[in-house]
């Protein structure tokens, strides 16, 4: 059976490298298998939680994507142990018969079981010979698509399996599924619902981003006890030290900026609305700027150039395209004002961008769409300005207070950053990461 081949380095000496910390208790580290279709690094969640668990004593595994020819298929990471894997014709595994075939992946036979059971056969061979070849204890999958292909494979060894939900995948695959079939939306999101409900049944911890998405599952039916909320803050240090191109804060030095840092890949984070507050205030603040940083979709960006294009705005926009996240504390730093105006719906009422506490981290005043994460953050943090979702009179006004009024501006940015380095931050957010896994260890290996 396939497919991953044993480490390329000696595995004892490597893992000896890693971290000082044993659980001599257990005669080794217990071994987490975190699993995500894509490919690592970069993807800040699963960086952040693995490295967190390597420092506390405990032994990480990635397998994921090889996404260019040239990335080693075994390699370390900041302590951790990455395995990549592409993913072709192989010689997979039928999971409920134990039987291997030659038949190629994309075939009658493995579409069957992912319509029965919505098990992905070559994920599953792939996660079983993950476990196998370096004796995994915990599986933590990361997202939805996997996640009743890790449980079968967890059956099947008898391991706890952790889900980490980063979003409200049912809402996000109608959302992007009904594009342009309506109904289409509607089936990929009753399909998902139930993998979603019937997952966080079966999994042994559920991890969820904001408080708002354990309401959500708890209205499900689904036992609150399994669900714990592990937020998405950031590493401060990190941030912190992270490079300033002065180039670009000296070009930017002149304007009032206005600030969207992150993927800008559909039309769900609202940066239609910020431009069409722009054309309401254009000319009434003088050298006003909206600066996107991030990947552009291609169709999105078709979109926004329209807009540009219709209302004249082409000398207030720049948009940079893809960065490294942490080339966004630049464009942060130089901005007056930071913006989150996603469009308050099922997926984004249930989720939090960190970009949030970025823009805090830097002391900058926030105005956010009135999604409710977002809204609560805000009142409770006094950092900024709510308008309603979609509405750009509204955001437009908010813009135009933060204009005229520096020093609320500055409040507002104290406000927020004394929140982050204070309670929104990865070092807090880790212990309680740390907390589900010790408590799982020890229910998982108390005696019977």
């Amino acid at each position: 059976m396939l497919p991953i081949a044993p480490s390329k380095v000696n595995i004892a000496d490597f893992t000896g490298r890693m971290s000082e910390h044993t659980m001599a208790e257990q005669g080794r580290r217990i071994r987490i298998g975190m699993v995500l279709d894509q490919g690592f690094p970069p993807d800040a969640r699963v960086e952040r939680e693995a490295t967190a668990l390597v420092q506390n004593g405990y032994e990480v595994h990635i397998l994921c994507m090889q996404q260019a020819p040239e990335q080693l298929i075994e390699v370390a990471y900041r302590g951790i142990y990455i395995h990549r894997v592409t993913p072709g014709k192989v010689k997979w595994q039928l999971p409920f018969f134990r039987l291997e075939t030659r038949l190629p992946y994309l075939g009658v036979v493995r579409n069957s079981i992912w319509q029965w059971k919505t098990i992905d056969t070559l994920w599953y061979t792939l996660i079983d010979s993950f476990v196998k070849n370096y004796g995994i204890d915990i599986l933590h999958i990361h997202d939805l698509r996997l996640l009743n292909t890790g449980l079968a494979v967890g059956k099947r060894w008898h391991l706890p399996v952790v889900s980490d939900l980063h979003e409200n995948y049912p809402a996000l695959m109608q959302m992007m599924k009904g594009r342009h079939d309506i109904e289409r939306g509607y089936r990929q999101r009753e399909l998902w619902d139930d993998v979603e409900s019937d997952g966080v049944l079966r999994a042994a911890q559920t991890l969820v981003v904001t408080e708002e998405a354990k309401i959500r599952l708890i209205a499900k039916g689904l036992p609150p006890e399994k669900i714990q909320v592990i937020a998405n803050t950031v590493d401060v240090d990190k941030f912190l030290n992270a490079p300033i191109d002065a180039e670009i804060t000296r070009r930017f030095k002149p304007e009032f900026v206005l600030c969207y840092v992150g993927h800008l890949n559909d039309v769900h984070r609202g940066i239609q609305t910020v431009l069409e507050a722009l054309a309401l205030l254009k000319g009434e603040i003088p050298a006003l700027r909206f600066i996107g940083a991030g990947a552009l979709r291609p169709a999105y960006k078709k979109q926004l150039d329209e807009l540009i294009e219709e209302h004249g705005l082409h000398d207030m926009v720049t948009f940079t395209d893809r960065l490294d996240e942490e080339q966004f504390a630049t464009y942060i730093e130089a901005s007056d004002v930071c913006l989150c105006p996603h469009l308050a719906n099922d997926q984004t009422q249930a989720t939090f961008p960190n970009k949030v506490y970025l823009y805090h981290l830097f002391k900058k005043p926030i105005i956010v769409s009135s999604a409710k994460p977002l809204q609560r953050y805000i009142k409770n943090t006094q950092g900024g300005l709510v308008f309603d979702s979609g509405n750009a009179a509204q955001l437009a006004d908010k813009i135009r207070m933060m204009y005229h009024q520096p020093e609320l501006r500055r409040e507002m940015g104290k406000h927020g950053h004394l929140a982050v380095v204070t309670k929104h931050n990865w070092p807090t957010t880790a212990r309680e990461l740390i907390s589900v896994y010790d408590n799982l260890v020890e229910e998982t290996t108390a005696p019977v």
